[in-house]
């Protein structure tokens, strides 16, 4: 898989090293698919916050913070199906 500029941006701006990402991203919390954007989602937890992760096209795209009440709230809504990864 590889990470975009943008992606490696963000994650240099929440000051979270590459290594600590890749080794969050073997784990996922979750694997969500936003039908919308024809993207998968993996919500993932580094340094005690939790992280979106959008992949497109084996890219990943971004990374963005997140918390449970967003993830409920698109899947309540419908535009992300999500999985855990347990």
């Amino acid at each position: 898989m590889k990470i975009s500029k943008h992606a490696k941006d963000k994650l240099n701006l929440y000051g979270t090293p590459e290594e600590v990402f890749w080794k969050a991203l073997r784990i996922p919390k979750y694997i969500c698919n936003d039908y919308a954007k024809s993207s998968t989602i993996y919500i993932v937890e580094m340094e005690g916050r939790f992280f979106s992760v959008v992949v497109k096209e084996n890219t990943i795209i971004t990374v963005y913070r997140t918390d449970l009440n967003k993830l409920n709230s698109r899947t309540r809504s419908g535009r992300w199906v999500c999985r855990s990864s347990y």
